[in-house]
C-alpha cells in the first residue's frame, strides 16, 4: 500500500501529515453513572473539545489513541492508576463521542486510560490532517481551534489563532422587517 502512495507524488504529503497531529484538550468534567450496587454504568470524561475539532469518531467510529497527562504539567505527577472510561466532547450531543466502538460511531466503548482529574490534559493522537479539514466549523457557535506547529527541534509556532466570537457572527445578515 505504501508503495502505491510513494509512487504517486500527489498523495505523498497526505502520508506525512495524516497521523502527525494531535488534539490537545483539557478534561472539563468527570461523571460516573455507576451505582454502588452494580457495575452497570460508565465513567465519562468530558473534554473541552470534541466533534467540533475531530469529527472522524462521530462520522464512522474512527479510533484515535488518547493519553491523559497531569494538568500540572509535571512529569512526576503522571500516575499509574488506570480506569475504564468513555470520553465525550463538549457539544453534549449523542454523536460527540470520542471513544466509540470501532466502526460504530453511536456505540459507547470504554477505554482503559490513566485516571484523570478535572484540569488534566487529554491528547488525542492521529488527528493531523483531519482536525481542521474535517472540523464542524462553528457548530453550536464553538470557535475554530488554534493550530500549533512543533518543529523537529521542538520549536513551537502558532500557525492559526483561535477564532473569536465576532468572527463567528460577522457573516450573518439582518433579516428584513416583516419576514417573521
Amino acid at each position: 500500500m505504501l508503495t502505491l502512495f510513494a509512487s504517486s507524488p500527489s498523495l505523498l504529503p497526505v502520508i506525512k501529515v495524516a497521523n502527525a497531529g494531535a488534539l490537545v484538550t483539557k478534561i472539563q468534567d468527570k461523571v460516573s453513572t455507576k451505582s454502588s450496587s452494580s457495575d452497570d454504568g460508565h465513567i465519562f470524561l468530558k473534554m473541552d473539545a470534541g466533534m467540533t475539532d475531530v469529527l472522524r469518531p462521530s462520522l464512522y467510529g474512527a479510533i484515535h489513541p488518547i493519553t491523559i497527562l497531569p494538568g500540572t504539567g509535571k512529569s512526576e505527577d503522571i500516575g499509574t492508576d488506570v480506569e475504564s472510561v468513555v470520553v465525550v466532547g463538549h457539544c453534549c450531543e449523542s454523536g460527540d463521542l470520542m471513544t466509540p466502538k470501532p466502526g460504530e460511531p453511536e456505540a459507547l466503548e470504554e477505554r482503559p486510560l490513566r485516571t484523570a482529574e478535572l484540569g488534566d490534559i487529554a491528547v488525542m493522537d492521529g488527528s493531523g490532517a483531519y482536525c481542521a479539514g474535517m472540523s464542524t466549523k462553528n457548530y453550536n457557535s464553538f470557535p475554530e481551534s488554534p493550530e500549533v506547529l512543533v518543529t523537529a527541534d521542538g520549536e513551537v509556532h502558532l500557525i492559526r489563532k483561535r477564532q473569536d466570537l465576532k468572527q463567528i457572527y460577522e457573516n450573518e445578515c439582518d433579516v428584513p422587517d416583516g419576514v417573521f
